[in-house]
């Protein structure tokens, strides 16, 4: 029997691996009791799925929804520019999770903040912020440039200014970033025709494939034109593990680093390679914990 909620996730064949993982952890915590589990196919040959084709529930083969004007139109794109078609691509559900394949599910509880999060809400999301959080790459920030005179430099600066505009850029670069990694949207969200339309304008003005990044920034943008749709998470149910590792494992579960500690609902591997690792304390004892094991 076709169940309400839908989560909708893809992945090429080098990221198999981690598309695996998530569907195994989907497996183990129970959410596919109350989920199905829809795939979006973006390579020619999809074989690789057949290890995990018993737990599917629907597949769709996609081409590119939108226009791209630049010719290096890669496979894995689409699972950028089709997420703002998740209803289209698999309709007659209530709502609509979308897990990066490199995502984890810990604890069903996350799945079901994201449920829970949108029976008043069109959106449910997490920024990227959390006071355990540090940043890692130098490209995120502000530049001093001369004395007491600074200039913003940010990556979502440089993104909002080129493919939207500097008022934009500035206001938000200010501003928490939500990782659409991970979200819930009704099927009566006002954001799926609002994304649409703003991505495919950040995509007009791409001239190369670095503009089909804007996927986060123009959903981000919308997020605060439209902040009272938006219900906002806690940042553990879309853990950015490069950010900031849990310290604390306590038999399944995963805890944040600082206090008050928090359990770890989703893992996100994003920086992340399956043959890394990160150091944590289990039952007193420092234990390295290897990515996909």
């Amino acid at each position: 029997m076709k169940k309400k909620i839908a989560i909708v996730t893809g992945a090429d064949k080098k990221y198999f691996s981690y598309l695996k993982n998530l569907v195994s952890s989907l497996e183990k915590s129970k959410t596919l009791e109350i989920c199905d589990l829809c795939i979006l196919l973006v390579d020619e040959d999809n074989k690789y799925l057949s290890e995990i084709d018993s737990l599917i529930n629907n597949k769709k083969k996609v081409s590119f929804s939108l226009r791209l004007f630049f010719d290096d139109k890669k496979n894995w794109y689409k699972l950028l520019t089709e997420r703002p078609f998740l209803k289209d691509h698999f309709p007659g559900y209530e709502k609509y999770i979308w897990l990066d394949a490199d995502t984890e599910v810990l604890n069903i509880q996350g799945i079901k903040n994201l449920i829970e999060a949108t029976d008043l809400k069109d959106l449910a999301i997490s920024p990227e912020m959390n006071e355990s959080y540090v940043f890692k790459n130098t490209k995120f920030g502000i530049k001093k440039i001369f004395s007491s005179i600074y200039k913003i430099s940010g990556w979502s600066f440089k993104n909002y200014k080129r493919y939207f505009s500097k008022d934009l850029g500035e206001d938000l670069f200010f501003k928490p970033l939500f990782n659409n990694g991970v979200f819930c949207m009704r099927s009566d969200s006002i954001f799926w025709e609002l994304w649409k339309n703003e991505y495919q304008s950040a995509l007009n003005k791409a001239k190369t494939s670095y503009g089909i990044k804007t996927d986060q920034l123009s959903l981000n943008k919308l997020i605060y034109e439209n902040f009272e749709k938006t219900s906002i998470l806690d940042s553990t149910n879309n853990w950015l593990i490069f950010k900031s590792e849990p310290t604390i494992k306590d038999g399944d579960n995963f805890y944040t680093p600082s206090y008050p500690r928090r359990i770890i609902n989703i893992f996100h591997y994003t920086n992340y390679k399956s043959n890394e690792s990160f150091n944590c304390l289990e039952n007193e004892t420092q234990r390295q914990i290897q990515i996909l094991k």
